[in-house]
C-alpha cells in the first residue's frame, strides 16, 4: 500500500545535508539508519532482479538515472512516509496488538500452502520469521490509518457527480464473457454452433483455451477500458451492446469470440465506485501533505552509494 502511494507521490530527494554517520536520512528528528535502507533495499533489489532479470536495475531512464538509483530514491521515499504515518498512529493512540499480528500470520502461512510451503518461502526469500512478523504489522497499521481516514472523509453528491461527468467514458465498465480458440477455423464453428443455439458459457467450458475464464462459462466479470486486456479485445467489447456477440477478434493470443453480459455506464451504476476513487484520492492528498509538511533531512548520495 505504501509503495503505491510513493508511486503517485512526487518523489522529493533534494534537502541534503551534511552526512550522518550510519544514517540516511532524519524524519523530524527521527533517524533512518544505512542498515535498515540497505536491508529493504536489497529485498526490492533482489524482487526485481528475478522478475526481470539481473541486468534490470543498470537500464537508464529518460532523466539520465539508472533504475539502480531510482529504486534506491522510492525505497528511501517509502521508509520516510512510513515513519510519518507511524508517528501519525502513536499520536492517535492506534496500536496494533499480538493477537492481530498473529492472526493475519497464520492467515499468510495458510495461504503460502501451509507449514512447509511457508518454511520454503522463508528459505527462498533469505527471510526470518521476526521480520515476516514486523512487516505483517507494518501493513496492518498502514490498513488502520487509512480506514481512519476513510472513516471520517465524507464526498459530498455533488463532488461525485461532477467527476463522473468529467470521466465517464473511463468509468464505463463492461462485463464480458469469452471463448477463445488457436484459429479461425476453429473460431467460425464456434460462431456457428452459438448460431444454431448452444449455449455461450457450455461452449466456453468445452472449447475455450482460457482455462481461468472457461471453469466459469467464459466469464471475466467487469472491467474499465484502463485494465489490462489486449487492445483489440477492448476495442470490440467496448463497442457491444449488452446481450450482443462479437464476430472473430484476432489477438496475440488466437481468435475470441465475446460476449457482453452487462454495462455499466450510469452515475447510478457507478457512484459506489467513484466514491471509492475520491476517497483514496484524499487518502494520497493527505499523505502527500504529511510528507510535505514534514521536517526531512536526506544524507543518501547516490554517486557515492554507486563506489561502494
Amino acid at each position: 500500500m505504501i509503495v503505491a502511494i510513493v508511486g503517485i507521490m512526487s518523489l522529493t530527494l533534494s534537502a541534503c545535508g551534511q552526512k550522518e554517520e550510519g544514517v540516511v536520512a532524519k524524519v523530524n528528528g527521527e533517524s533512518i539508519t544505512q542498515e535498515e535502507f540497505d536491508k529493504e533495499f536489497n529485498i526490492f533489489k533482489e524482487a526485481y532482479q528475478k522478475q526481470f532479470g539481473e541486468d534490470v536495475l543498470s537500464q537508464e531512464t529518460e532523466e539520465n538515472k539508472t533504475l539502480e538509483d531510482v529504486l534506491k530514491e522510492n525505497v528511501l521515499e517509502k521508509l520516510i512516509i512510513e515513519r510519518l504515518i507511524f508517528k501519525e498512529m502513536e499520536d492517535m493512540d492506534i496500536k496494533i496488538s499480538e493477537e492481530e499480528v498473529e492472526k493475519q500470520f497464520e492467515n499468510y502461512k495458510e495461504s503460502l500452502g501451509g507449514e512447509e510451503a511457508y518454511k520454503e518461502f522463508l528459505e527462498t526469500n533469505d527471510f526470518t520469521e521476526e521480520f515476516l512478523k514486523e512487516n505483517i504489522r507494518k501493513e496492518l497499521l498502514f490498513q488502520k490509518h487509512k480506514e481512519n481516514f476513510l472513516e471520517n472523509t465524507e464526498i459530498t453528491e455533488e463532488e461525485k457527480k461532477k467527476y463522473f461527468e468529467a470521466n465517464k467514458d473511463n468509468l464505463t465498465q463492461v462485463r464480458a464473457s469469452h471463448i477463445l480458440v488457436k484459429t479461425e477455423e476453429e473460431g467460425k464453428a464456434v460462431l456457428e454452433r452459438l448460431g444454431k443455439g448452444e449455449e455461450f458459457a457450455s461452449l466456453a467450458a468445452t472449447e475455450s483455451l482460457d482455462t481461468a475464464s472457461a471453469i466459469k462459462g467464459g466469464d471475466l466479470g467487469y472491467f474499465g477500458k484502463n485494465e489490462n486486456f489486449v487492445p483489440e479485445f477492448k476495442e470490440a467489447a467496448f463497442s457491444l451492446n449488452v446481450g450482443e456477440t462479437s464476430d472473430l477478434v484476432k489477438s496475440d493470443y488466437g481468435y475470441h469470440i465475446i460476449l457482453i453480459e452487462d454495462k455499466k455506464d450510469s452515475y447510478e451504476d457507478l457512484e459506489e465506485e467513484i466514491d471509492s476513487i475520491l476517497r483514496n484520492n484524499e487518502y494520497v492528498d493527505k499523505v502527500s501533505k504529511l510528507r510535505s509538511d514534514s521536517k526531512v533531512k536526506i544524507f543518501l548520495d547516490l554517486e557515492k552509494e554507486k563506489d561502494k
